[in-house]
Formats: structure tokens, C-alpha cells, sequence
């Protein structure tokens, strides 16, 4: 899987390129443009982007807050298997041949399923004879009315892509329990992303009421519509939303994970903000090889955004499980007892970048098939810095020469 993303003037990103693979990473400052980056990526990658004239592609930005980055001169390239298409800064592209692809790909996959070839057909008939459509027809509206009706059931049957974005916001779904549905409702301004979430969240729990997290120490279960953690050490169990805020983060995100590693026949795009909020390093590690073993099967991707220096480090670990394994083949028992072969990553799978200034500076070494050693010590090594100069100041104040008078004798 290779993708480049080309973006200039838009929001906090001033000019960036960037090539996503299997796992992609970004890390930096807060406001530097990573979830900026990875919000555009799950935009043109939603089969929905590829139906929608340009006079509507606003709505996907919308729903990830970002429409407002939008200016007179952003601009937009986006390159995939189905080629390349640049977009400028009202949306609008000359991507007839690749929409036409992705359509014929998805229209294929529905009439080779007969479950739903007969509907999507009659769907299209109706509309056609409601609307009208004939050769040379140039009512754009009739045309993206017919876009719009069509690529609901390309969308809902799994025949389109649609990337599962889960935002940083997700504990919040944890604390709100089952009431997300009567927020859905009454629209209070929440962003659509968090509402997504939390819809995929309560669907995935009917098909997973329960979930083992051996890392956390802890069982979810889902029971008679409410969601608990039993604790080893605690006979009753606690309800989800008076879980530590570690476990109300992580929860829902494995549960979701492990519903969706299931439909193992769907090609699934994840996009994490921040896995790691609310745990402690051992767990951030133990968090990386769980994402990596569900999120990474067959042809699925991952896309991950970080404050932390332990994810890199984990992700490291497995860089450098694959390499010493490649190059002294018969340690490969000795190397799995270390770091389980699932969890293993091959560089050529794996792009990390850093995100500030307006710019995404890879931070992945080629040559070493490793993360620049210079970006895992630079925080480390600016507070080891720190240090040694206020060990350099523990020196005892000089006293200051007496001054009083000689006794006369």
C-alpha cells in the first residue's frame, strides 16, 4: 500500500508531503498539523469523496472540523492505486477517469453479491426513470441527486471505502454511556467524528459483549445495555464510566478494533488520534503491538497520531525484531520470545514523520530501517541537557571577604 499526500496552505500545514504505507506515524507538537494530516488522509480515502461534485466535497471537511482551513490558495494532491488527483482550494478536480474506476470497482463488488445485486439494481432503474436521465442530459442537480442516492448502498454494503477514524475525543463516549443516541438527536454541536465513534462503538459491543485486555489487567463486558470492567482484585465490577480514565480511553477502541478485525473480508483503513492518552509507558508499548496484530492484517492500514516518545520506541522495537531477524535467520525462536513474530514490522510497511512548522519531516532512517535516533533522544535528551547544567550550578556560594575591623592591641 503506497499513497502520497501533497498539501500546501491549509490550516497549520504551510507545505507537506507526505507517503503514507501499512503504518504511518506522526508526531509533534500540539497544534504542528499532525491530526490536520491525518484527517485529510480518511477524507480521500471515503469512497464518498470520489462520488461527490466538488460543490459538496465541504460536507467531509466539515465533519472533521477542518473546513475552515480552507483558503484561496490551498491546495491538495492525492495519489493512490487508482491514480493521481490534485484538488484545489474550492475542491473541485479532474478526476472523471478515477472516479469512474473506483464506481466500476465498487458497482462489480455489488453484482457479484447477490444479496444485494437485485436492490442496487432496482434502485438505479427507479431513479433513472424518476429523474429522467437521458444522453446528452445536463441538469447537474438531477446528476448529483443520482450521484448521492447511488452511493448510499456503495457506501453502506462495504463496496466503497470509508476509513474508521477514531478520534482523541473517545473517552468521552465511554462517560456518556448509552446517552450519545439522544445527543445524535438533538444535534448539540458535537464534532461528527466523536458521534461516528460512538455509533461504530455501540453497534460493535452487540457482537463483542466481551473482551479480555490482558495488558490493562482487566475483562469488558457488555451487559443488558450497560458496559463494565472487572477487575481481578474487586468482586463487584465497576460500570465503564467509573473506570480510571485509561481504561475509558482504550475500552471502546478495543472493542471496536476487535469487531472490525473480524469482517476480515473488507480492506479497512484505521486512523488513530493518540492511542496512548491516560497510560502508563508499559501499556502504550503493550497498546502499539495489540493495534499492530488488529489493524494491520491482510491489506488493512494504519495511521497513527502521537505525542509520545514510548509509541516510537515500541514501534522501533518491532522494526528491529524484523531486521535482526532478516539478518541472522536462525535466532528467529530466540527473537519471537523477545517480541512475538504478529508484531514484527517490515520497513518497508512503516513511514514516520515529524510534524511542525507548517512542514512533515520524515524521521524514518532508510539505511538503518529504524526511527532517526536523534528524534527518540531529542526530548530525553534536552531534559538530560537540563539536568546536567543545574548539576553544573551545585556550587557553594562563595562568602563574601569579613570585613571587620582589627582589634588594636
Amino acid at each position: 500500500m503506497d499513497e502520497k499526500l501533497v498539501v500546501k496552505n491549509f490550516g497549520p500545514i504551510k507545505d507537506a508531503t507526505v507517503d503514507f504505507k501499512k503504518v504511518t506515524v506522526f508526531i509533534g507538537p500540539t497544534g504542528g498539523g499532525k491530526s490536520t494530516l491525518a484527517k485529510l488522509a480518511a477524507i480521500y480515502r471515503d469512497g464518498e469523496f470520489n462520488l461527490l461534485p466538488s460543490t459538496e466535497r465541504s460536507k467531509l471537511f466539515k465533519n472533521y472540523n477542518i473546513n475552515n482551513f480552507l483558503c484561496h490558495n490551498s491546495y491538495f494532491s492525492w495519489n493512490d492505486n487508482d491514480g493521481k488527483v490534485e484538488i484545489d482550494n474550492n475542491l473541485e478536480s479532474d478526476d472523471k477517469e478515477k472516479r469512474e474506476k473506483i464506481i466500476d470497482r465498487a458497482v462489480d463488488n455489488i453484482l457479484n453479491d447477490n444479496n444485494t445485486k437485485e436492490s442496487f439494481l432496482n434502485l438505479i432503474q427507479d431513479f433513472a426513470n424518476e429523474i429522467k436521465i437521458e444522453e446528452g442530459n445536463k441538469n447537474i442537480d438531477a446528476v448529483r441527486k443520482f450521484l448521492n442516492n447511488v452511493s448510499k448502498p456503495l457506501l453502506d454494503n462495504g463496496s466503497l471505502a470509508r476509513p474508521m477514524y477514531i478520534p482523541s475525543e473517545r473517552a468521552f463516549v465511554a462517560s456518556i454511556e448509552y446517552s450519545w443516541a439522544g445527543l445524535l438527536r438533538d444535534d448539540i454541536g458535537l464534532p461528527k467524528s466523536v458521534l461516528a465513534f460512538a455509533n461504530s462503538f455501540s453497534l460493535s459491543r452487540k457482537d463483542v459483549p466481551e473482551l479480555a485486555i490482558p495488558f490493562l489487567n482487566i475483562t469488558y463486558r457488555h451487559v443488558e445495555g450497560r458496559d463494565f470492567i472487572s477487575i481481578p482484585e474487586r468482586d463487584e465490577p465497576l460500570m465503564l464510566l467509573e473506570a480510571a480514565s485509561g481504561i475509558q480511553s482504550v475500552t471502546p477502541l478495543l472493542v471496536l478494533l476487535e469487531h472490525l478485525s473480524r469482517k476480515n473480508d473488507l480492506v479497512q483503513s484505521f486512523i488513530i488520534e493518540e492511542p496512548e492518552l491516560n497510560l502508563y509507558p508499559t501499556a502504550q508499548r503493550d497498546l502499539v503491538y495489540t493495534l499492530l496484530e488488529k489493524c494491520t492484517q491482510a491489506n488493512n492500514d494504519l495511521t497513527i497520531t502521537t505525542h509520545s516518545p514510548y509509541v516510537l520506541a515500541a514501534l522501533n522495537l518491532c522494526l528491529y525484531a524484523h531486521k535482526v531477524k532478516g539478518l541472522f535467520p536462525h535466532q528467529a525462536k530466540k527473537i519471537a520470545r523477545l517480541i512475538p513474530e504478529k508484531y514484527w514490522l517490515d520497513p518497508n510497511d512503516f513511514s514516520a514523520y515529524y510534524v511542525a512548522n507548517g512542514k512533515a519531516k520524515s524521521i524514518f532512517d532508510t539505511k538503518t530501517g529504524l526511527l532517526s535516533e536523534s528524534q527518540l533522544d531529542e526530548v530525553s535528551g534536552e531534559f538530560a541537557d537540563i539536568f546536567d547544567r543545574l548539576t553544573d550550578l551545585r556550587v557553594p556560594e562563595k562568602k563574601a571577604p569579613s570585613k571587620a575591623k582589627p582589634v588594636k592591641k
